[in-house]
């Protein structure tokens, strides 16, 4: 079963949670000055930046502004999470690998 911060999906025929099936979610994004998305963020909408119910994205570019990689935040663990756990305004604290 999803988290509570997860956007509401559906169940499939077996009734497992089909993961394509999640709907509209809120998204933010920090850009830098080439205009390459450096951070993103997905949540439920109407949720707060400020609260812990963010799926957040690392994204790196090479010198000719090439996406190289995704990287996750790490959770309270040390382990590198897609959860919906993170708050948006601290994307730029947190450890990604």
């Amino acid at each position: 079963m999803p988290a509570k911060t997860r956007p509401l999906g559906q169940l499939d025929s077996n009734y497992r949670w089909d993961p394509d099936s999640y709907g509209d979610e809120t998204f933010y994004g920090e850009y830098d000055a080439n205009d390459n998305l450096i951070y993103k963020g997905f949540a439920r909408p109407g949720s707060s930046p400020a609260q812990p119910v963010w799926q957040i994205n690392k994204l790196n570019y090479d010198a000719n502004n090439n996406l190289l990689t995704v990287l996750f935040p790490q959770n309270a663990s040390g382990v590198a999470s897609a959860n919906y756990e993170f708050i948006w305004n601290n994307r730029a604290a947190y450890v990604y690998s």
